[in-house]
C-alpha cells in the first residue's frame, strides 16, 4: 500500500511518524515538499521558539462555524490531550516546557522540533520529495493520482496537510479548492486571514514600532466582538501584536462583508478612568507648572503619550494649570479610549493562519473525507483555527497523528 502525504510541515510530519508507529511501511510512505526544504514555517513559529501547545485546552480555544465542527473538535481533544501532546514530543527526545501555560520545546528552539521530527522520518526510510508541489489529486479504480508540474504519481491513500498559505508559506499554483475538485459536493468556508495585524484609517506613523502595554476592544457599530489584553504593537498603518491577533478574526469576518469595525484600545487597562483623573488632578496640584508630557512621563511610552495629547487637542508648550477642563478630561478618555476605524486587514502573507477551509461536516473523525475514502485532510486546510496561545499548532499535530494512525490500518 502506497502511503502520499502532500506538504512537509507540523502536520505532514506528525503524519508520516504517527503512520509508521502505527504499523505502516516507511518504504511505501512519500511525503510530497512543495519548497526546497521541510518545515519552514514550523521554524518561524513562536518567533522561532515554536509554542507547541497549551496547556489550557477546551473547545473555548476555537474557532467553529457550526455543530459539525464542535462534533469533531470535541472527539480530537478526546483524542489528543494535552498528555499526549507531551507525550509524543518526549517520544521524540523533545522536554517540554511551560511559561503561563504555553507549552515549548525546552531549548525554546523551533529547530531542534524539526531536527527530532526529521530525524525520525529519515531514520525510518520515509521518502521525501522536495521542490514538488502537488497541484492535482484524482480518482482512478486503484485509488488516487498527483499531479505535479508535467508528473504524475500513483498512491493508496493521501493526506493532504499543505496549509493555506498564511505567514507567507503560499504554494505557487496552488489552490486548496481546485486540488479536491475530483470530489463532488465538497463544501468550503471563505479563506480570510485570522490572527493578524489590523489597518487603521488615520496616520499612526508617530507611533510606528512602539509596543505598549493594553486593551483593545472590537465593535460593529454598538456590537461588541471581542477583546483581548496584552503588549500592542503599532507600526505605520495597523495595530498588531497579541491582544490584536486574538479579536482579528472577527474583524475578517465583518469585514468582508463590508460592515463597519472600530477599534477601542486602553492604554491604561489596570488604571480606572476615575483613577487617572485623580491622578492628573494630584500632579497638577504638586506640579502646576509643569507640561502634560511632563506630568504623565512614566505613565504611557511617549510617543504614544504625544499623540494621545495632540488628539485631545492640547499642545505640548501648553503649562497643564492652563489646559481647559475639558481638554483635560478628553485626553483621559482618550487614553481609556483610543479609537480606530478599521478599514482592512493584513495580508495573508503576513497572517498566522486562517479563517475558513473545508467544512468540517465532509470529515470523519480521523480526518478523511466522507465522500473520498482514502483521501485525508489535516491542519490549517480544515474550516477551524484557534487563538494565540499554540492552539493551531496543536491543531496541526492533533490531525496528523489522527490521520497518520487511520492511514496504517
Amino acid at each position: 500500500m502506497e502511503i502520499a502525504i502532500i506538504g512537509c510541515g507540523a502536520s505532514g510530519m506528525a503524519a508520516a511518524v504517527s503512520a509508521v508507529r502505527n504499523g505502516a511501511d516507511p518504504h511505501h510512505i512519500t511525503i510530497y515538499e512543495a519548497f526546497d526544504r521541510p518545515g519552514r514555517k514550523l521554524l518561524a513559529t513562536g518567533n522561532g521558539r515554536c509554542n507547541l501547545g497549551n496547556e489550557f485546552l477546551d473547545e473555548s480555544c476555537f474557532y467553529l462555524s457550526d455543530e459539525a465542527g464542535l462534533i469533531f473538535l470535541s472527539s480530537l481533544l478526546r483524542s489528543f490531550t494535552v498528555s499526549d501532546l507531551t507525550a509524543f514530543f518526549e517520544s521524540l527526545d523533545i522536554i517540554t516546557e511551560s511559561k503561563k501555560g504555553y507549552l515549548y520545546p525546552r531549548s525554546m528552539q523551533a529547530a531542534s522540533v524539526l531536527n527530532s521530527l526529521m530525524t525520525e522520518i529519515n531514520e525510518s526510510g520515509i521518502r521525501i520529495c522536495i521542490n514538488t508541489p502537488v497541484t492535482g489529486i484524482s480518482k482512478d479504480k486503484a485509488g488516487f493520482i498527483l499531479r505535479s508540474g508535467d508528473q504524475n504519481f500513483s498512491a493508496d491513500k493521501v493526506i493532504v496537510s499543505t496549509g493555506l498559505g498564511s505567514g507567507g508559506f503560499a504554494i505557487p499554483g496552488f489552490e486548496a479548492s481546485g486540488l479536491f475538485s475530483c470530489i463532488e459536493d465538497l463544501s468550503f468556508k471563505k479563506l480570510l486571514p485570522a490572527l493578524c495585524g489590523l489597518k487603521v484609517s488615520e496616520d499612526i506613523s508617530s507611533v510606528a514600532g512602539v509596543r505598549a502595554r493594553g486593551g483593545v476592544s472590537l465593535y460593529s457599530g454598538n456590537e461588541f466582538l471581542g477583546s483581548d489584553e496584552g503588549e500592542i504593537q503599532f507600526t505605520k498603518d495597523c495595530i498588531s501584536g497579541i491582544p490584536v491577533f486574538q479579536v482579528s478574526r472577527q474583524a475578517s469576518v465583518y469585514l468582508d462583508q463590508s460592515r463597519s469595525v472600530t477599534a477601542s484600545v486602553d492604554l491604561c487597562p489596570e488604571i480606572s478612568e476615575e483613577d487617572l483623573k485623580l491622578l492628573l488632578t494630584d500632579r497638577i496640584r504638586r506640579h502646576p507648572g509643569r507640561k502634560i508630557y511632563e506630568i504623565f512621563n512614566g505613565v504611557i511610552n511617549e510617543k504614544l503619550l504625544k499623540f494621545v495629547y495632540l488628539k485631545a487637542g492640547i499642545s505640548g508648550r501648553d503649562k497643564v494649570l492652563d489646559i481647559p477642563e475639558e481638554k483635560k478630561n478628553t485626553f483621559i478618555e482618550t487614553l481609556k479610549n483610543l479609537r480606530f476605524e478599521i478599514i482592512g486587514t493584513e495580508k495573508s502573507e503576513k497572517a498566522q493562519t486562517m479563517r475558513g477551509g473545508i467544512e468540517l461536516i465532509n470529515i470523519n473523525e480521523d480526518c478523511e473525507l466522507k465522500r473520498a475514502p482514502g483521501l485525508y485532510v489535516t491542519g490549517e486546510l480544515l474550516d477551524i483555527d484557534g487563538k494565540c496561545g499554540g492552539y493551531n499548532l496543536w491543531l496541526a499535530w492533533a490531525t496528523g497523528i489522527a490521520a497518520g494512525r487511520s492511514v496504517a490500518k
